[in-house]
């Protein structure tokens, strides 16, 4: 069956095309010319009824701009948003492919648990928050030594630079519960001089008194602690960002090396000074050779390492008690013997510590450090 060809009838320039169904005549005028009127009424060949005018099939050259600059502005802001979008992505894949060193994530652990001790995110008692959190404090500090060289001396002296930071603005509340601590181990060590002595019943309550109000205002200091969760972000970022560019064996033999020189020159500082300051100067590179030591799981190390750093602060315990006595001597007005058998107690007691840390000490580091090196990581 054959379809008759549509007629076409011609205006001049302009053609309308006319498609005939059945009996009805239905035909849109097409513009093909530029010139034509946009939008407006439907043109039909004479004859013809009243029709809807048609959409506008080629816009207006101002139109025809506007919407030309706006889909520049939509197609640049589209490739703007894409490109961050990816660029996010990117970093998400490349932080996922890259992995961190053990060393490394053994210092954002450390890190991550000061953080979450001081959020209250943590199982231990609010008594033991801020201990707890300055050891932690100390574990990340030993283990940004044992990356030094690793890390560069810029990076390393920033990151240590915030972790003391933050550890000093802790370190009153924890001054204030040892001395209690270390009074009270004294009277338990010696009754009969102390235990039933005025004065010594009100340093003891003073003290108590001094250690609630520190841990009142660090517990719920909020500048305080405010400050110190912000500066641990901050000092976590940095850290993440590093790509380590040596494996952990060649980072933890030069580490390790210069922690135990800088402990064995810190003992000779110590044996001549015969201070509390020395002796506290020296107890830090021991505390960090012992973090060090339990990080590469050299127990035997951390453990004559451990016990030398309890030694060392056990006897700046007892100078921190005595500065304490010094400062409130007013107590003792009509108790001065027990004053005075106070004092000795604590000489007496700092002395036998000071010869049992130099005995641990010529025992810990009786080796030069290249050696103790080679025989510590060859095992």
């Amino acid at each position: 069956m054959r379809v008759p060809a549509a007629a076409v009838v011609s205006f001049g320039k302009q053609q309308h095309v006319l498609a005939q169904r059945r009996q009805m005549t239905a035909a849109d005028w097409t513009a093909i010319g530029r010139r034509l009127a946009i939008g407006g009424r439907a043109r039909r060949p004479p004859g013809s009824g009243r029709k809807s005018g048609h959409p506008t099939i080629i816009p207006s050259p101002a139109s025809q701009r506007a919407k030309s600059l706006l889909a520049a502005a939509l197609a640049v802001a589209g490739i703007g948003v894409a490109a961050a979008l990816a660029k996010a992505e990117y970093e998400r894949r490349s932080a996922r492919r890259s992995p961190k060193s053990k060393l490394q994530r053994a210092t954002l652990a450390q890190i991550d648990l000061a953080i979450a001790l001081l959020e209250g995110r943590s199982e231990v008692p609010p008594g033991q928050t801020v201990h707890e959190t300055r050891k932690a404090l100390k574990r990340a500090r030993a283990l940004v030594r044992l990356q030094r060289t690793a890390l560069g001396a810029k990076r390393c002296r920033r990151l240590q630079t915030a972790l003391r930071d933050c550890g000093h603005q802790l370190a009153v509340a924890r001054d204030a519960e040892v001395v209690v601590d270390t009074l009270e181990e004294l009277i338990r060590r010696h009754p009969k001089q102390l235990a039933h002595s005025p004065g010594v019943a009100l340093l003891r309550e003073r003290l108590i008194a001094e250690r609630g109000r520190v841990e009142a205002h660090t517990r719920h200091g909020a500048p305080t602690r405010a400050g110190v969760l912000e500066r641990l972000r901050a000092t976590r970022l940095d850290l993440e960002r590093w790509k380590p560019r040596q494996g952990d064996r060649a980072t933890a033999r030069e580490g390790l090396h210069d922690i135990y020189r800088q402990g064995r020159r810190r003992r000779k500082r110590a044996r001549g000074a015969k201070t509390s300051a020395s002796l506290h100067d020296w107890r830090k590179r021991v505390k960090d050779l012992r973090y060090a030591a339990e990080a590469l799981k050299l127990r035997e190390v951390a453990r004559t390492a451990d016990r030398l750093g309890e030694t060392i602060g056990a006897e700046h315990d007892l100078w921190l008690l005595s500065q304490r006595l010094r400062r409130h001597r007013d107590l003792f007005q009509g108790d001065r013997p027990a004053r005075k058998a106070l004092r000795r107690l604590i000489a007496q007691r700092r002395r036998r510590l000071r010869k049992r840390a130099f005995r641990l000490g010529g025992e810990l580091y009786r080796r030069p450090p290249k050696r103790f090196v080679r025989r510590a990581l060859s095992k």
